[in-house]
Order: structure tokens, then C-alpha cells, then sequence
């Protein structure tokens, strides 16, 4: 693999994931908050933090977003 790939794999991770949560209640201060962001924007009400799964900084998953899209983002 080319090293330009290895490193976007290694930035893929929690805590550069568009739908972490920031917790102080968690011991690794992030929280998966997908269930909150597959919401509808409208209709989108969030649940007590520990709801949310703790989640580790380097940890990833088949979910990971590098940013959201809504009417608030520039591009």
C-alpha cells in the first residue's frame, strides 16, 4: 500500500469520527453519538450521554465519517 493510504487509514478513528461526543462522564472523555446523528435533523432529540457507547480514541469502525453534511457546513 502506497504510505499516503496507510495514513488515511490511521486518521480514520474515533476521535477524528464526525459522530463522536465529547463526555465528560466517560473515562475516555468520547462517546459514539451515531444513534444521535442518524436522527432526522428535525425530530433529533438527545438521550442521557451514558446512552452512548464509550468508545477509545484509536478505535474505528465501518461507521466513520470524516465530517457531516447539513445546511451549516461551508464548502
Amino acid at each position: 500500500m502506497p504510505p499516503m493510504t496507510l495514513e488515511r487509514i490511521a486518521v480514520q478513528c474515533c476521535k477524528s469520527c464526525a459522530h463522536v461526543l465529547n463526555s465528560d462522564s466517560s473515562e475516555t472523555h468520547l462517546r459514539c453519538g451515531l444513534g444521535y446523528y442518524i436522527q432526522p435533523p428535525l425530530t433529533r432529540k438527545q438521550g442521557r450521554m451514558d446512552s452512548y457507547p464509550v468508545v477509545e480514541a484509536h478505535e474505528s469502525c465501518g461507521r466513520w465519517r470524516e465530517s457531516l453534511k447539513g445546511v451549516l457546513k461551508r464548502d
